[in-house]
């Protein structure tokens, strides 16, 4: 081969050669120009994704904040508060999945949006419960101010009542003791008594004994003071005799009975009673007593009472 044909060879290899690697320059050019356009995507991509997560999380997060500012001392409107930031945290977590894992932005960005009008209806609701139990509690402050006026209207007119009470009863006692002075004023008080012991003959006539087994009578005369208080007209006097052993002789059917003194409101048994014509001066009556029984012989005592109070007392002897 000669040296031209050599050079010949040589020179269509090497423009084999420079066409081959403008080529592949092309090549690679085109290669890196489309990475290069692929990376911007993404990267355009990439920023879009984290603009509509920094958008979720704001909302998310001023959510949380403005469910947190409603709070107050209610359980019910705390409670309500705490299942809404429940349903929001579900509501971000699905939002999350659409926009890292399925890369849906579209459907990320509606329910950004819904997740907003849930905010402010779950605001709305907080804020009407609010209002309700605003209302509530002013009428229930108003319903506890008118059971306290009433309580305390009851309480003064119980107050009124036992101070009324009270009053009566001290008028009453007033009225008491009064009544009780003036029965005492109009008491007929007795100077003298005397009893004395019959026994009955067949005909009527009285024979004055002075042995308790003859004795089928006692006599009990006396004179009384003048009280110029005590009206005039019938007076009952009631007699009590005690005999030797202490006991107040009584019999029911043959008059005796129980009387109240009202000097110490203690019940008195008394043998017999009697009534007299009292004419406002000094007065002298008798009261009889039948007898039942034999009586026994000692000494014995007397009470007389008018008016519920012991006016005279005395005593004799039977032998």
């Amino acid at each position: 081969m000669s040296t031209t044909q050599a050079k010949q060879n040589f020179t269509a290899i090497a423009i084999v050669a420079i066409i081959a690697l403008l080529g592949l320059n092309g090549y690679q050019w085109y290669v890196n120009s489309k990475l290069s356009s692929s990376n911007q995507i993404q990267q355009t991509e990439m920023m879009e994704l984290q603009k509509v997560q920094a958008e979720l999380d704001q909302d998310y997060q001023a959510a949380l904040e403005s469910l947190e500012d409603m709070r107050g001392d209610n359980a019910q409107l705390n409670a309500l508060i705490d299942s809404q930031q429940s349903e929001l945290k579900t509501q971000k977590e699905k939002i999350n999945n659409l926009i890292w894992s399925k890369k849906e932005l579209d459907k990320a960005k509606t329910e950004i949006k819904t997740l907003n009008a849930n905010v402010a209806k779950y605001m709305a609701d907080i804020q009407q419960l609010k209002d309700e139990n605003k209302i509530l509690s002013n009428d229930n402050e108003k319903l506890t101010m008118r059971v306290e006026e009433e309580v305390k209207a009851k309480e003064e007119v119980l107050q009124a009542k036992a101070l009324l009470a009270s009053e009566k009863e001290s008028l009453a006692k007033t009225n008491e003791a009064l009544g009780s002075k003036v029965d005492m004023a109009n008491a007929i008080k007795i100077n003298f008594l005397e009893v004395k012991g019959y026994e009955i003959k067949d005909d009527g006539k009285l024979k004055e004994k002075s042995k308790a087994k003859d004795i089928e009578m006692l006599r009990t005369c006396f004179l009384t003071e003048t009280n110029m208080v005590t009206s005039s007209g019938q007076k009952k006097f009631f007699l009590r005799i005690i005999n030797p052993q202490g006991e107040t002789i009584a019999i029911e059917d043959r008059g005796s009975g129980v009387l109240t003194n009202k000097l110490d409101n203690t019940q008195v048994r008394y043998t017999t009673s009697g009534d007299i014509t009292y004419k406002n001066e000094d007065t002298n009556a008798c009261i009889d007593w039948t007898l039942s029984d034999k009586l026994i012989k000692g000494d014995y005592k007397i009470e007389i009472y008018n008016n519920g109070f012991a006016v005279g007392k005395g005593q004799f002897k039977l032998k």
